[in-house]
């Protein structure tokens, strides 16, 4: 929720900071996504855990670019 939501701040300015902050704060999500199931031990085995964090990597992802294109980046800023 937050990611999605920092979409929408760092948009505005995609051409001075947005695009790199929001690369890097969804970089830092996706690995706290993967490992929070084997940190907390989330599952019998792990196998279990790192399936579950792998689905919560895809649905990051998913929300991750949900956030940029609803956000409306400028992923373009200057031809030359």
């Amino acid at each position: 929720m937050a990611l999605f939501a920092f979409a929408f701040v760092a948009a505005p300015k995609s051409c001075q900071w947005g695009n790199e902050a929001y690369f890097w704060t969804g970089v830092a999500a996706l690995i706290a996504f993967f490992a929070l199931p084997v940190v907390l031990h989330a599952g019998a085995s792990l196998l279990a855990r790192m399936g579950l964090g792998l689905a919560f990597v895809v649905l990051g992802c998913a929300v991750w670019l949900g956030g940029l294109f609803a956000a409306n980046f400028r992923i373009i800023c200057t031809l030359f």
